[in-house]
């Protein structure tokens, strides 16, 4: 039923990112390095929304109980992306090859971005005639603002120390090509415990750690057809193309310390602050076409396929505050969390005590 409910969510969430995510491997068409500044420009809100809704749901309740020490549990992390994100500027990437072909139209949508707009790059070099060499569409965005990533959870209790691990089956995110799998590690210490002052007291203070990474792989298909040439069109060597990919990976850990206040034994109220840092890198494998202005200079444009064009990482971090309340019966729990941070947003977690 959990992994029902997880692939329930995935459908409803990443589905539509990671289709994006794979037509954004179209970039690459104007040359390697624009490609990959374009790319990273369209990603980099993607990528800083898993990085950070990685560690967005890490608390566990510390007070030592005396039955129900394994927890199972469904998490979800919804991460809300600035509206600044929304869109770039490509005329502030420093392109060498392309640029808009509408002066007055540089903004392009992020993978965050209107679901509709595009805005048409070109060739910078022309023919005789002034004509751009080649020219191509950068991708639309998702339409939305913010990142639903959900996740499966277990805790184990022991005396003073909360051991959790959180993971996502390696599975086919459905509505795309995109396969996806996490895990994590996460570590809560009571330290209140240690302190003879306030061990039989309804406030604890606690520091937690976290490290998760998520892979992913998926098809791309880029073709030739989706470049226009209205010039000669010189040294094509044409595919195969059938060997695209793309490889994503994310790292992300997450340092903090928490204060809580537990009322009647069943509700507790948090807060906390941390640190939260890590690192997303992109692969784009396989044999691709790549348009170039032809090095004789006769005004015509080369394709060359040209393979494992790129593989480009990044790093992000934050600092970020967090309040929550959580309510306990006899079997189940539910949490909910709200993190004050850029790209923070709300945390939820709903759980089952095995015994």
């Amino acid at each position: 039923m959990k992994k029902l409910l997880l692939l329930f969510i995935l459908f409803l969430s990443l589905g539509s990112y990671g289709q994006k995510l794979i037509n954004s491997g179209s970039l690459i068409q104007g040359g390697i390095d624009d490609g990959e500044k374009l790319m990273s420009a369209y990603l980099r809100p993607i990528n800083k929304a898993i990085v950070f809704g990685l560690s967005d749901v890490t608390y566990t309740k510390i007070k030592k109980e005396a039955k129900h020490k394994l927890l199972l549990s469904v998490k979800l992390a919804y991460v809300a992306v600035p509206s600044d994100d929304f869109t770039y500027d490509v005329s502030k990437l420093g392109l060498q090859n392309i640029e808009a072909k509408d002066p007055h139209n540089v903004i392009a949508q992020s993978v965050f971005g209107d679901s509709i707009k595009t805005i048409t790059m070109v060739s910078k070099d022309t023919d005789m005639f002034g004509r751009h060499l080649f020219e191509f569409e950068t991708p639309a965005g998702g339409g939305k603002n913010a990142l639903p990533l959900p996740y499966l959870g277990a805790s184990l209790r022991l005396k003073y120390t909360n051991l959790s691990v959180n993971f996502i089956p390696y599975v086919k995110v459905p509505t795309s090509d995109m396969n996806v799998g996490m895990l994590g590690f996460s570590a809560q210490q009571d330290i209140s415990m240690f302190v003879k002052g306030l061990r039989d007291k309804p406030y604890g203070i606690s520091l937690q750690g976290s490290a998760s990474a998520l892979y992913g792989n998926a098809p791309l298909d880029v073709q030739p057809g989706g470049v226009t040439v209205p010039v000669t069109l010189n040294g094509s060597t044409p595919g195969p193309y059938d060997t695209q990919e793309v490889n994503i990976f994310y790292t992300s850990i997450n340092i903090g310390a928490y204060v809580d206040y537990t009322i009647a034994k069943k509700y507790t109220i948090f807060a906390g602050g941390g640190t939260n840092f890590g690192t997303s890198r992109i692969m784009v494998n396989g044999n691709y076409p790549i348009y170039t202005a032809d090095p004789s200079g006769t005004g015509s444009v080369v394709a060359d396929d040209i393979t494992d064009p790129i593989d480009m990482s990044d790093s992000f971090s934050r600092t970020k505050f967090e309040i929550g309340a959580r309510a306990d019966w006899d079997r189940f729990y539910l949490q909910l969390n709200y993190n004050v941070a850029t790209y923070g947003g709300v945390g939820l977690n709903l759980g089952y005590k095995m015994f």
